[in-house]
This record gives C-alpha cells, sequence and structure tokens, in this order.
C-alpha cells in the first residue's frame, strides 16, 4: 500500500493564490534532499528555523523559510522538512517538482498521517480523528474531533483492553493453576463484565449525536406547488440559490444545501412540489418521486403551504409523514389583506418572499433537533464514527455472550475465547490489529498533503 522506505513530499496547502504555501518532506533521506534545493547550504538543526532560498540549477525560484525535525521529534517520527514559500500555484508547483527532481517521491493520500500511525505516535482513531478535525464544518464538529483526536478514545479503548485482560488472566491462571489461584468467581466476572459492557453502550449511544455532527440534520422542504418552498430555501440560505417562478413544477429534482444554525448543521433539501394531477410531465413524476425518497430520509420536515389559497387541505402527501418530525408552515402572510386563516392548523405563519417569521421558525428548528443546545452540553465528550460503532457494537455481543456463559456456568475456557474476541474488535478499533482493506479505506479519504 505504501512504501515506507521511500522519502515523500507534497503541498499541505490548499490550491490556490495566498500569502504562504507549505510543503513537506518526511523520510529518510528528507534532510539531504533539502541540502540539494536549499541554500545557503549550512547545518541543520533541528526546530531551527533557517531564511534562504530554493534554488533550481543556480536559479533562485524563491525566497523561503525552512524547518527540520529530527526522528523522532516529528509528526511522522521521521527525518522532516518543512518549507514555507509564497503560496502561488506556479511556485509551490516549481518546488514540489524540484523535491521530486532531488528524489523524493509524491505521497500519496493520508501519507504522513499514516506513517505517524504506522510509527506509533498516533493510533487510528486519532488519526481518524485528524481527517475529521479538516473536514468540519461547524464548530460542535471541531470539538468533537478535537477532543478525540486529544486521545479521549484511545484511553477509553486501552482501560477497556487492560479490564479484559485482567479477567482473561485470572481465568486462564485458575485453568492452569487450580491449586495456586485463587477462583475470581463467575459472580464477580459477571459484574466486571457488566459494567464494561455498559461503558462501551454508553460510547455507543453517543454515535447518533456524532453522525449528526459530521454529517448535518437533514430537513427536508415539502408542499405542494407553488406554496413558496423555494423562497423559504433562499431566505434559509440568506441567498437566491433556487429559482423561484409562480409556473408551477419549477423545482424538478431536490436541491441540497447545508447551514449552520445555532452551531448546528444543517442540511436543507428543497424537492419538487408534490400533486396528484394526471397532467404533470414525466420529468414533473421523477421529481415528484424523488421528493417522496427525501422525506424518507429526513430527520425534520418542513411542510409548506399557501394560506391565501388554503391549500393546506392538500393532502396528498401527508400519508409520507407518519412517524415523521415535522413543522407544518403557512406562508404568503404578507398576501393576506385582513383573510381571516384558522392559525391552530400551523406551527408558524411566515412569509417566505419578505422573510417574515424566518427567525422564529429556526427557533422551532432548534426545539425540533433533540440534542443539548451548546457544545458544553453535549451528551458525550467522546462521539464515535460508524466503523467505530460497529467494532463496539460486536465487542459487546462478545460481552453478552461471555456473561451468559458465564451465567449458565459453562467452560472456562470458552468465556475466554469470547473475551479475546472482544479484544480483537477493540484492537480494530485502535488500529493494533486491523486489515489493509480498513486501513486504505481510511488513507484514502485524506487529501494528499496530510
Amino acid at each position: 500500500m505504501f512504501n515506507l522506505s521511500d522519502t515523500i513530499c507534497a503541498i499541505c496547502t490548499p490550491k490556490g493564490t495566498g500569502a504562504i504555501a507549505a510543503i513537506r518532506i518526511s523520510g529518510s533521506d528528507s534532510w539531504n534532499i533539502a541540502r540539494k534545493i536549499f541554500f545557503p547550504s549550512s547545518s541543520f538543526n533541528h526546530m531551527h528555523a533557517i531564511h534562504g532560498h530554493i534554488k533550481d540549477n543556480e536559479k533562485i525560484i524563491d525566497e523561503v523559510v525552512l524547518l527540520p525535525y529530527k526522528s523522532p521529534k516529528s509528526f511522522t517520527l521521521e527525518d522532516t522538512i518543512e518549507i514555507f514559500c509564497h503560496g502561488g500555484l506556479q511556485v509551490t508547483s516549481q518546488i514540489l517538482d524540484i523535491c521530486l527532481k532531488a528524489g523524493a517521491r509524491q505521497a500519496k493520500n493520508g501519507e504522513f498521517t499514516f506513517r505517524a500511525f504506522i510509527n506509533g505516535r498516533i493510533d487510528l482513531t486519532e488519526a481518524e480523528a485528524i481527517n475529521e478535525l479538516i473536514s468540519a464544518d461547524n464548530e460542535k464538529a471541531v470539538y468533537v474531533a478535537s477532543e478525540i483526536l486529544s486521545g479521549s478514545l484511545k484511553k477509553k479503548i486501552i482501560q477497556f483492553r487492560e479490564k479484559l485482560f485482567e479477567l482473561i488472566t485470572q481465568i486462564e491462571s485458575s485453568i492452569e493453576f487450580p491449586m495456586d489461584v485463587p477462583d475470581t468467581g463467575r459472580d464477580k466476572i459477571v459484574l466486571n463484565l457488566q459494567n464494561i459492557k455498559n461503558e462501551i453502550n454508553n460510547l455507543i449511544e453517543s454515535s447518533k449525536e456524532g453522525q449528526i455532527l459530521r454529517d448535518g440534520i437533514k430537513i427536508s422542504i415539502i408542499g405542494p406547488p407553488n406554496a413558496g418552498k423555494s423562497s423559504l430555501l433562499n431566505q434559509l440560505l440568506e441567498s437566491d440559490r433556487a429559482i423561484v417562478s409562480e409556473e408551477p413544477g419549477t423545482t424538478r429534482d431536490t436541491i441540497e444545501e447545508k447551514i449552520i444554525i445555532d452551531g448546528w448543521p444543517i442540511v436543507l433539501i428543497d424537492t419538487a412540489g408534490i400533486r396528484e394531477k394526471k397532467s404533470i410531465s414525466n420529468s414533473e413524476k421523477t421529481g415528484i418521486e424523488r421528493s417522496k425518497q427525501a422525506i424518507q430520509k429526513s430527520d425534520i420536515v418542513l411542510a409548506i403551504f399557501d394560506i391565501v389559497n388554503d391549500d393546506h387541505k392538500n393532502r396528498t402527501f401527508t400519508a409520507f409523514l407518519e412517524n415523521k418530525s415535522r413543522i407544518i408552515i403557512g406562508n404568503k402572510i404578507d398576501l393576506l389583506n385582513g383573510k381571516l386563516i384558522d392559525k391552530n392548523k400551523y406551527d408558524v405563519l411566515i412569509s417566505a418572499k419578505n422573510g417574515t417569521n424566518i427567525d422564529k421558525l429556526k427557533k422551532i428548528i432548534l426545539e425540533k433537533i433533540d440534542f443539548p443546545p451548546s457544545p458544553s452540553c453535549l451528551l458525550s465528550p467522546i462521539h464515535i464514527n460508524q466503523r467505530q460503532k460497529e467494532l463496539l457494537i460486536q465487542c459487546n455481543f462478545a460481552l453478552e455472550n461471555s456473561i451468559s456463559l458465564a451465567n449458565k456456568s459453562l467452560s472456562e475456557d470458552l468465556i475466554s475465547d469470547e473475551l479475546k474476541n472482544a479484544v480483537s474488535k477493540l484492537d480494530e478499533i485502535s488500529g493494533r490489529a486491523v486489515s489493509d482493506a480498513v486501513i486504505q479505506n481510511i488513507f484514502a479519504k485524506f487529501c494528499i498533503g496530510k
């Protein structure tokens, strides 16, 4: 997958024009490569920045600052060089090419973080947290990723592992040396396993909150044609993302956009107007079917109606809202002109055109989100991802089997085997024992410079 004997390099900063860009070189030959391209040639000292120039065949390419790291005191635990140059597309590309000509290899996706992992600086949970921190698009997701990057989940997994190994040692010692090692007692084993299982369950429960912080809360905007769905989307986005027209069926496909409301990531889905008339086109029918699919995948549904035309009576799609968290919205209050309406039909009355009561709608949306209002109130400081959740579920299944065997007074060997199975799942989470396919899948999600 990765050749660890190579010295690798990559541009670490995003493509584009900026004040400064960074290029990283890591591997046993990194300092020698730097000496070939950096002038004036001088002795390198760990963490001592040097000012100079990058040259290509005696031609000055850029004025730079070079920062050397001596193994093992670097991110990858290898000899490392970081070059800070001017942030232009061309100049960074040229410096990278010069590094490659001097003997480095272009790094692959996530290869620097992979080396930090494989060399023992971080475990797999911390490696995943690095990518999640880079990808975070809201402050709560930053808190979640930073917490795991600080080692909180790693410490938990180590604690679980140590407790299980202690039980395995006690059980196997009592089998091998029954006269010398006192029997732990099955009741005590069951109690200890139940405590571990409960702690793991708490982590599993945190996964839903973590998934929302990473992926966003999906909210569909639905309603009859011309009810104001696209206008509402534009108001919530505070931009003209969707086309607004008086012609029914303008929105033929679902439109997804992400916003942040009070720190919570929200994925808004504008859908095609749902109606059941025979005179609609095939493309509109397709759009309606996709709208129904979007409703099923949504966490919350905003059902919007034109109160002037009282199209709340249009119930053609209400069957799709069963068991869905929903907000009933009455739109076009700016056009009422004194007309009396039944306000009890709606959770909120708005004008999607003028923005009236949009803030009130946002507050209702936050009330529908069944989580705390601020990062400091999160249900758990540790939020596991889907991979970790699935492995913890398998770990708990093995613990449940162990508890069942102990309660039935079955062989200690069988109990020990189940506990070892539980430990193997923990090792997959931390990366102590994990397949190359899983490793490749995780690091393929990284950018090249990280």
